[in-house]
């Protein structure tokens, strides 16, 4: 058996986290961006953000005000208060 390690195959095997209803959500491990689309889970969802990983832990946030700069949700950066272009919060 060949193992693959192409960088497409890394994005389609990687966790999805989507941003809904004002918090974050792991979708199931094994559904990747395709399946989503394909069940009409973005039409039944039109307001949802994919986030680019999954939330930051509080060490990772603290270094974010000291350094004064964040993530948003879609991988931005963004001052720690801030919003990014495309209106997103930091994670």
């Amino acid at each position: 058996m060949q193992e693959s390690n192409s960088k497409e195959d890394d994005k389609m095997n990687k966790s999805i986290y989507v941003f809904r209803s004002n918090r974050v959500i792991k979708i199931k491990d094994g559904i990747n961006l395709n399946i989503l689309k394909e069940s009409g889970y973005f039409i039944k969802h039109p307001d949802i953000i994919v986030c680019s990983s999954n939330p930051p832990s509080v060490a990772t946030m603290e270094k974010w005000v000291e350094n004064g700069i964040a993530r948003a949700i879609d991988g931005c950066k963004v001052e720690p208060d801030g919003i990014c272009a495309h209106n997103n919060h930091h994670g």
